[in-house]
């Protein structure tokens, strides 16, 4: 006869065991054993005292060695700073070094949620190292500097991918034939040293050629970049570190006759060059180099893409033609030219308005002609003439382009972000290139 006892009551289980021999005895045994919701409340409860204790008893530590590889010696009573990144909060911890250049942190959780980055400054250069995470794995990191130690090796830095975008000149630029130029690289350091060159007699981390005649200069990226106005090259001031860096800058250039001219003297081979022409500014590379061209569309602007093959790179000390010349097959054919208006639509530069960039492209000796109409006014023939070879669906297109620049002239205005002086001659200029588009429209008996 077996007996189980109800667990409810009492946390083992108990097993009554009765059995005759054969002589007649009555045999009894009994057997008790834990329940297995016993034993899992019981680890349950082991777990949750361990833990705590376990992580408070269980600490790492970041350790190491500064040492100036220009002179061979360690740096001495130099600070170090450790940033204990986590989640959205950021710790922070500093030390020196000591007689023999080591400095240690200790105490430090191991959680894998934390990161730790350990950084010094020395001559103006930042040295960092980031993403350290401590575990009963790797309770302990050691992570050296040799500070100074540079590479001059201009093969191991290579321009991954070199992006030039065109655009519209700022709103409050007069339009005399300026474009503005977002240029951004990726530059691969393939050393495990920084590197380092020498530019006009300074130590700098890079040189970048830049188009002549631009203006404007502006930085675009964390990184300090600046123009030597002697040599006209971008310059990267602090070495360049191991690894990949992106680099972003921007300037003005103004269109001369026909061209856009973009080449420069490259300082490093550059393995890719994209050149971005936004839909509306009808340039297109003049070098058969860039003879892949592709379209897309970036934040509701169409670009037309050209670029080279991955296999023909461009070498380091070579002059690259980056020379975009008029692209419009109509208007090339027009012996009487004179002077060509390109048309940029833009997206909103503010308030959901479509920007209109007006472009004067003038070939060498090109003479404003006046002719007279039946009103007896004087007007641009030349305009009108690059009127008259528009369809009707183009001339709508010019009318409303019109319009929506005289409108968001007027916002600009009215919320001060544009001059007096600005405003008064863009807005004056577009309005009698309006009335004479109306007088077009009104000869070919189109609705206004």
């Amino acid at each position: 006869m077996r007996d189980i006892v109800n667990m409810h009551k009492n946390p083992f289980l108990c097993f009554h065991d009765e059995r005759t021999s054969e002589d007649g005895t009555t045999l009894q045994r009994s057997v008790t054993v834990w329940g297995i919701g016993t034993l899992l409340a019981v680890a349950f409860t082991m777990l949750l005292w361990l833990s705590p204790t376990y992580a408070q008893t269980k600490l790492g530590h970041i350790q190491g060695k500064l040492i100036d590889k220009k002179y061979e010696k360690p740096l001495v009573t130099h600070p170090v700073t450790l940033n204990m990144h986590q989640v959205d909060t950021v710790e922070t911890q500093e030390t020196t070094t000591d007689e023999s250049g080591n400095y240690r942190f200790g105490d430090l959780p191991l959680d894998a949620s934390i990161h730790y980055t350990v950084s010094i400054a020395y001559e103006g250069t930042d040295y960092t190292e980031t993403d350290l995470v401590l575990s009963t794995w790797a309770p302990n990191l050691t992570v050296n500097f040799e500070i100074g130690a540079f590479t001059d090796d201009r093969s191991k830095v290579q321009i991954k991918a070199h992006t030039v975008v065109i655009g519209p000149p700022p709103p409050d630029h007069a339009p005399d034939g300026a474009l503005s130029v977002m240029e951004v690289l990726q530059v691969e350091n393939k050393s495990d040293m920084p590197f380092q060159t020498e530019h006009d007699n300074q130590a700098v981390g890079l040189h970048l050629g830049i188009p002549a005649g631009y203006e404007a200069f502006q930085v675009h990226t964390q990184h300090e970049l600046a123009v030597n106005p002697k040599t006209q090259q971008v310059i990267l001031n602090n070495p360049l570190p191991p690894g990949t860096l992106e680099l972003g800058y921007a300037y003005i250039l103004h269109v001369e006759g026909n061209d856009f001219d973009l080449s420069r003297f490259l300082n490093f081979e550059t393995e890719l060059a994209y050149i971005f022409v936004p839909a509306g500014i009808n340039f297109k590379p003049q070098s058969k180099r860039f003879s892949l061209e592709r379209r897309e569309m970036i934040h509701n602007r169409n670009y037309t893409i050209y670029h080279n093959a991955p296999a023909d790179s461009f070498s380091a000390g070579a002059t690259v033609d980056f020379k975009l010349k008029i692209f419009n097959p109509e208007a090339l054919q027009a012996k009487d030219l004179g002077q060509m208006v390109l048309i940029a639509v833009a997206a909103a530069l503010a308030g959901g308005f479509l920007a209109v960039a007006i472009f004067k492209l003038r070939r060498a000796g090109n003479q404003r002609v006046s002719s007279t109409e039946g009103n007896g006014q004087n007007q641009n023939s030349t305009d009108v003439g690059w009127l008259r070879k528009l369809s009707d669906a183009d001339l709508e297109h010019v009318r409303v382009a019109r319009l929506e620049f005289i409108a968001y002239l007027d916002e600009m205005h009215e919320k001060q972000d544009i001059s007096e002086r600005v405003y008064n001659r863009l807005r004056r200029e577009q309005t009698e290139r309006l009335t004479e588009l109306l007088a077009q429209r009104k000869a070919r008996g189109l609705n206004q």
